[in-house]
Order: C-alpha cells, then structure tokens, then sequence
C-alpha cells in the first residue's frame, strides 16, 4: 500500500471529534465530554419528540416513478469491437444471410466487401462492369469455379448467327492452357484479393452424359485450377484462405501449394481418379500423394469425398496432427487408417438406398449387405486405439469413454458398444457371428512409410 494511503488511514482512524474553529493546539487542549456507555430505556410513552404525519405533498415527492424495464440485450447492442470479433468466426455464406437481415449489417458487411463471386465471371457481371463508369475494386472474401455448362452468349449484343453459344466447362476444357493463363491473369486484375478466405474449386457435377468425367477433362480442370492457385499465390493471398474445397485425381496437384496455407480452418478433398489404375501408379503416385496432402494439411476439419477410384485393397494412412474432425464419404473399400493424435469425431456417409445390398465391402456374402459395417467400412476402427487418443465419437458412437488398457480388453468394451448400434438399426445376428464377420480381430500394423513417393 502506497505510503499516503498509510497517512490518511491513519488520519480516519482516530476517535477525537474535532471542534469547527478551534486550531488543532486548541483542540488537543480541550478535553472531550466522555459518554457513558450504559444504555438506558426509555417507555415510548414518555417520548417528548413525537415525529408528525408526513403531509401529502411531502409524500408525493418521496414517492419514486419506477424506471421503464431495460429492452433486452441483441447483437446490434454489442460494442463495434465485439461485432466485428464475431463475425471472424462465420463463413461467408453465414454473413451473406447476415448482411441481408437489417440495415446495419448490409453496410457493416455488404457494404464494404465483395461476397462472393464466380470465376471466370459470368455475362451478367462483365455487364454490370460495363455499364458503370468507375469500378470499386472491395476485398473479395469467397471464389468460386463451378465450371457451369450453362450455355449463354459469348457477346450478348450481338445477333444469334454469329457465335454458337458457350459455357464455362466449355471455355476451360476447349482452349490452351496458355489461353486459359491469360483470362485468368486478366480478369483477376479487377479483383481485390487480399482477404480472400474461401476457395471452391469443385465443378457442380462430376459427370458428363451420365458418365464420369474423362481424364482429358480432368487434365483440363486441374490445369486451370492450379494456374487459379498460382496467380493467388502470386499476390500472397493463399495465406489467407480459411476454407478450400478441390478436385484432385491421381496427380494430386493440390500437393505443391500446402505449405502456402497456414491458415487454413477446413480442407475438402473430392477424389476422381482414373478407373483402372495400374498397380504401380496406384502404390507409388496416388496413395503416397495423397497421405502427403493430407499429411502437410493445418485444418481442423477434414472433408474427403470418394467421387471413384480404382479398387484396390490397399491401406489409405492419413496422419496429421492438426485434424480434429474427420468426416469421409465414399465406399465401403476405402480401407483408411487415421493416424491423428487430436481427432475427436469421425463422421462415415456411406450409400444408403432402399437395395438390400448398399455394403460392398470385401468379401461380404450376399445376405449380410442390407447394413454397413460399422468400424470396417471405409474407416479401420483398429487403427484408432494408439493413433487417435483424444477420439470421442466414431460413426454416432460415444467411444471416448472407453479406457485404453491393452488392446484385447479394449477391443471387448468398443465391440459391445458397436453391437449395441447394429442391433438399433434393425440387424438381427447373435454377437458371436456379428464379430466374426463384421468387427476387427486385432490391432492393426501401420506400414512405416506414409506419404513418401518411391
């Protein structure tokens, strides 16, 4: 305590009552009426000072109008500061749906930012740019490159006769590579990207008349989509992105610009690789590319989509230690092993339809193909019992209660949860031939390679 609080602590603290006019000499030398400390009743009867009735006016005056009830905290009520800390943690498509609900929010978030915007531009946009005399160039927060196969006019000024109407698809898969540096060069000249925070690069379908994309359309798409990232990457803007969702195939372009994305809160992964890939394609370009992807990653969240792959029954190992959810749709023949000390979820979406043989995992006999296989299909529960400790949640399953002794005692308590779950969703087996055919036997053995090209 700091030594004038001492001083005028000790000042109030003394039980002399000073006298009004009198010099502090003066007041030392007078002495100082001691009271009795006995106390004395008084019958209320013999009370000389009897208190009147308060009178009407003084009564109007005491009495207190009560204040008008406090209107209920909102999101508009918050410090500028605060709003502007929250609204970090929203996607874009969450603050495009913010921005349009009142005034505020339009100027706070529209009004000072490009939502989003598709690449390369529509007519319509090119339009509007031409039709005003000056261009606002504001921080664009989210591209998107659906390559539409959406026909329009090329120039929509000029008559029918004179071009055959085009499509995006059509733009990218029917011209150079050269070309195509070029428009994307040019046109993201108009745009502000030092803020950019979300990258979509997945095409709206992966199908063409039914079928599967084609290797030259998807040579096509992955050459524009990696010449998209490398002028992003020319301008420093990777580091922003937050969310990015890409198309890869066995080439795995994806893999050189991993290290330019810090930053990153969520990684999609939509998998098309060539249908019958050769087995030293698949062992020793595919598999060690991917695990490299996944491996180099910083997201928390971890999406992967098998749109088709060759089947093999090949060991997938995704090791990271940033993931801490994982969620996979793709076949039952995945066949993947996480290796993720902080993973805490993993969500399976598997094919679900009304046929009786929606599993496909290997070796499964024809009338036990009505339910999935929950811890074999698509992921190894196995490899999650010294991989991932922190795990909470496997396919809607509560297993973070389950302690890790030895793996047989483990195994026991995480089997007896599993075909609590089979039996829910309507299977009808005894849990001995469950287990012989639809649960892990023994612990997994890791290959010690992962993500290494030979």
């Amino acid at each position: 305590m700091p030594r004038h609080i001492d001083f005028l602590e000790k000042d109030w603290g003394n039980d002399e009552v000073p006298i009004p006019g009198k010099s502090p000499r003066q007041q030392m030398t007078t002495p100082v009426l001691r009271r009795s400390t006995r106390k004395r009743s008084m019958p209320p009867a013999f009370s000389v000072f009897t208190s009147p009735p308060p009178s009407a006016k003084k009564s109007r005056k005491d009495t207190k109008v009560p204040s008008p009830p406090a209107a209920p905290p909102t999101l508009l009520t918050l410090p500028h500061c605060a709003i502007s800390r929250l609204l970090l943690y929203l996607d874009v498509d969450s603050l495009e749906r913010l921005s349009a609900t009142c005034s505020f929010f339009d100027q706070m978030i529209a009004g000072k930012f490009l939502l989003s915007i598709s690449f390369p531009f529509p007519v319509s946009f090119i339009k509007e740019v031409m039709d005003d005399d000056s261009i606002e160039k504001k921080p664009l927060l989210k591209m998107s490159c659906k390559k539409t196969r959406d026909d329009f006019k090329t120039i929509p000024d000029f008559p029918e006769d004179y071009s055959d109407p085009s499509s995006l698809h059509k733009l990218i898969t029917g011209n150079s590579p050269e070309m195509m540096d070029y428009l994307v060069f040019s046109q993201m000249s108009l745009l502000s990207l030092h803020k950019l925070r979300e990258l979509d690069l997945v095409p709206e379908s992966v199908k063409q008349e039914g079928r599967l994309l084609g290797q030259r359309i998807m040579d096509s798409y992955s050459s524009f989509d990696c010449s998209l990232l490398r002028h992003i990457s020319r301008l420093g803007s990777l580091r922003c992105l937050t969310r990015l969702d890409v198309l890869v195939d066995q080439n795995m372009y994806l893999e050189q610009f991993m290290a330019e994305l810090p930053n990153l809160l969520e990684l999609g992964l939509s998998i098309l690789t060539r249908p019958g890939l050769s087995k030293h394609v698949y062992l020793h370009e595919y598999i060690p590319r991917l695990e490299a992807v996944v491996a180099a990653s910083k997201a928390p969240v971890l999406k992967v989509t098998v749109e088709a792959e060759t089947r093999r029954q090949v060991n997938k190992v995704f090791k990271n230690s940033y993931v801490e959810k994982l969620v996979l749709t793709g076949p039952c023949t995945f066949n993947l092993f996480p290796v993720m000390e902080r993973l805490k979820e993993v969500v399976v979406n598997l094919e679900t339809s009304l046929l009786a043989n929606n599993c496909t995992y290997w070796k499964s006999r024809i009338d036990d193909r009505g339910l999935h296989k929950a811890g074999l299909c698509c992921v190894n529960i196995g490899a999650v019992y010294e991989n991932c400790p922190n795990l909470e949640r496997f396919m809607g399953v509560e297993v973070g209660t389950v302690r890790r002794w030895t793996f047989n005692k483990w195994n026991i308590r995480m089997k007896k949860k599993f075909y609590d779950d089979y039996l829910q969703q309507g299977g009808a087996k005894e849990m001995k031939a469950w287990a012989k055919t639809r649960w892990v036997s023994r612990c997994p053995v890791l290959p010690e390679n992962i993500g290494v090209l030979d």
